[in-house]
């Protein structure tokens, strides 16, 4: 996984800030329940929770894991560049990739604007 900066989700402070907005694109999108409980700033960790809501997610209409995607800002080109990037991943993993690297950079520019 590749992000610029994806140390800082090391950090305690970023690490919260970052449980925080996932916390609150799932509950915008009426999933509290599905929501993954981060209880550790492990990227494995973080990832393998991520990916096991996506997989819950998918038992659902499609619609609902659209409508995530789309509150987090994970486009459908970004998706296809990625798969055609990484054609060892499964559709799954690449969508937990992108989630953490979106929600990630969502965090940190709000971080450095607030400043």
């Amino acid at each position: 996984m590749e992000i610029a900066r994806i140390k800082d989700l090391q950090k305690p402070d970023l690490f919260e800030k970052f449980k925080t907005q996932l916390h609150k694109d799932y509950e915008m999108c009426g999933l509290t329940e599905l929501t993954p409980i981060l209880s550790s700033n492990d990227l494995e960790h973080v990832y393998h929770q991520i990916l096991n809501s996506i997989l819950l997610l998918e038992k659902k209409e499609s619609s609902v894991l659209q409508n995530l995607l789309y509150r987090i800002d994970v486009t459908e080109v970004q998706i296809k560049r990625e798969a055609s990037q990484n054609p060892e991943k499964n559709f799954q993993q690449i969508l937990s990739e992108l989630i953490i690297k979106r929600i990630l950079q969502k965090v940190i520019l709000k971080q450095e604007y607030s400043k």
